[in-house]
C-alpha cells in the first residue's frame, strides 16, 4: 500500500476549524429564535457562515 500526506503549498491559506462555546451556541440560538430575527443578519454581526447556524 501506498502512503501519501498531501502538503501545504506555500502560499495557501492554513485551514482550521473553530472551536465555539456551549455558551456562545446557546446565546446565537436564543438570539435566532427572538420573534422577527433574522439568522443571516445574526450570523453576519457574530462573524459565522450563514449555514453554520442550521
Amino acid at each position: 500500500m501506498i502512503e501519501a500526506v498531501p502538503e501545504r503549498l506555500e502560499g495557501a491559506p492554513r485551514q482550521f476549524r473553530r472551536r465555539w462555546s456551549d455558551e456562545f451556541k446557546e446565546r446565537a440560538v436564543a438570539e435566532a429564535m427572538e420573534p422577527g430575527a433574522s439568522v443571516s443578519a445574526i450570523a453576519h454581526r457574530i462573524g459565522i457562515h450563514l449555514t453554520l447556524p442550521r
